[in-house]
């Protein structure tokens, strides 16, 4: 294994330059707009619930987001819009038992940038989040730091609002060295000794605002044991999106992958055949689930509608907007209400 990655490699740009200008001036336009209508009605709200007296965390998160870029540079768009998606699992791969399973929480699906002595979080269309102060390398202001715009630090994470936290699922690039062309068991491998040599960066700390963690991981064989054992798999109550299967010899690639799959927990007795606890599948199955087939069909109608929503939302007036609009305190108001993973 070791000799294997003795001598590291570099990628190329696998996207046309004048494609890649033309849908970013696409999204950057369309972003402008939703942006508008999202400030104006965000203003509604804040206003009628008096926001600006929030807890001090919470208004920092929100100027910060004031502070951002509305509109995504090339570069994060590039990032954001490289990542590897996850495809449904129909059907169980002959040799399912190797393959990685990893672990999700709810929350949203995001890209994180290490660079010029500070960190921030993109969406899947390159628009920062927020900025934050991490202990990356070139994360944070440190004394042995010097900002550098060529050594970046890409990571690919989910981060739960409820307790703030981000949770890793893959590495894209350290220092400035991609890592897209090391297959999957070597970049966990990776990352995992990455991390363990960072002290503090599980913590909240001046340096580091959003402390870090790597979802669980294990071989699918060792997953049928905990999936009969244990009810959590997370600290503080954090509830679980998923699983990730990932194939260990599969590269990281734009774009929905085939060797990256994805299940619902109940839906392992269905595609896998293998039993859960009880209080797993009375947690997370929903009352009326059928199949996966049935679940698939049904979540794409819920998406369609919920853009309608949205979409007719937006032409609403005042009042309209603020009876439709509910703030709920427990999610963080720099990113959004949006509690699901999206891939």
């Amino acid at each position: 294994m070791e000799a294997r990655f003795t001598t590291f490699q570099t990628i190329s740009a696998k996207a046309c330059p004048i494609y890649l200008k033309l849908k970013y001036q696409q999204t950057k336009r369309r972003q402008e707009t939703l942006e508008i209508q999202k400030q104006k009605r965000n203003c509604q709200v804040n206003e009628r619930r008096h926001l600006k007296n929030n807890a001090h965390s919470h208004s920092m998160e929100i100027d910060w987001k004031k502070n951002e870029t509305i509109v995504p540079n090339l570069e994060s768009y590039e990032l954001a819009t490289s990542m590897m998606n996850s495809e449904w699992m129909l059907e169980k791969p002959e040799d399912i038992e190797n393959w990685i399973a990893v672990l999700c929480p709810e929350g949203k699906r995001c890209c994180v940038i290490a660079q010029d002595n500070k960190t921030k979080s993109v969406n899947k269309y390159g628009t920062s989040l927020f900025h934050f102060p991490s202990l990356f390398p070139y994360g944070c202001h440190l004394p042995n730091n010097c900002p550098s715009h060529r050594k970046r630090t890409v990571l690919d994470c989910i981060y739960n609002f409820k307790i703030k936290k981000f949770y890793i699922l893959d590495i894209i690039e350290w220092m400035g060295v991609p890592y897209t062309d090391f297959d999957a068991e070597f970049r966990f491998y990776f990352i995992q000794s990455k991390l363990s040599e960072i002290p503090g960066i599980n913590e909240k700390s001046l340096k580091n605002t959003y402390p870090f963690e790597l979802a669980p991981r294990m071989r699918t064989s060792e997953l049928y044991i905990h999936l009969m054992e244990k009810n959590q798999y997370f600290h503080d109550h954090v509830e679980l999106d998923g699983i990730n299967f990932y194939y260990p010899e599969s590269m990281y690639t734009p774009g929905d992958s085939p060797l990256m799959l994805w299940l619902k927990i109940f839906m392992i007795p269905e595609i896998l055949h293998k039993p859960i606890n009880d209080q797993l599948e009375q947690l997370y199955r929903p009352s009326n689930y059928v199949n996966i087939f049935e679940y698939i069909q049904n979540t794409k109608k819920k998406s369609r509608k919920n853009r309608r929503k949205k979409s007719t939302s937006s032409s609403c007036d005042t009042m309209e907007v603020d009876s439709m609009i509910e703030v709920e305190p427990e999610k963080d108001p720099a990113i959004g209400n949006d509690m699901c993973m999206e891939n």
